[in-house]
């Protein structure tokens, strides 16, 4: 019982969390994949676990659960009462560990404000229905520009090059 309303969850409701609106749908069918399989596996393999080492096989899972614990305190940042915008700044850090993700996180919330307020505004900078960022003036998804901290110029914002004929 415990296992299905806290593990079980985790491919259903991560995915859905973590992932952009362009490829929510993409990668939280690739949780749901990764679930089955393993599903799978573990109910072809339980019986021949059961028939050979007995109730031992309670201590591989427990072994399994144990190792779990710091690969998620590692791996796995915090998205609770973030927004989709605040996520694309939690995955924009280089590292794989989870203090790093909050560190570049912190320092990206720093250079980039208006783009959190207007999320918490309500004012989505992403369109709900075609997961495409909208236009604006200040509201920048690159990850690119908000590492380095560096502004369009405005040749880039209007599409305009001066060496055009």
């Amino acid at each position: 019982m415990t296992f299905g309303a806290t593990w079980l969850t985790v491919p259903w409701l991560y995915p859905a969390e973590i992932f952009p609106l362009e490829v929510r749908a993409r990668g939280n069918a690739w949780g749901v994949v990764g679930w089955s399989i393993g599903n799978g596996w573990l109910t072809l393999l339980c019986p021949v676990m059961f028939k050979n080492i007995d109730e031992k096989t309670l201590y591989i899972f427990a072994a399994c659960n144990v190792i779990t614990i710091p690969m998620v305190y590692c791996l796995y940042p915090e998205s609770n009462q973030r927004t989709l915008e605040e996520m694309n700044l939690l995955f924009a850090a280089d590292s794989i560990w989870n203090w790093d993700a909050e560190k570049n996180y912190k320092l990206l919330v720093q250079q980039n404000p208006e783009l959190v307020q207007a999320a918490g505004r309500g004012v989505s900078v992403v369109d709900p229905e075609t997961g495409i960022r909208k236009q604006s003036r200040n509201l920048s998804l690159d990850v690119g520009t908000m590492k380095t901290g560096g502004s369009e110029s405005e040749d880039e914002k209007t599409g305009t090059s001066h060496h055009e004929a």
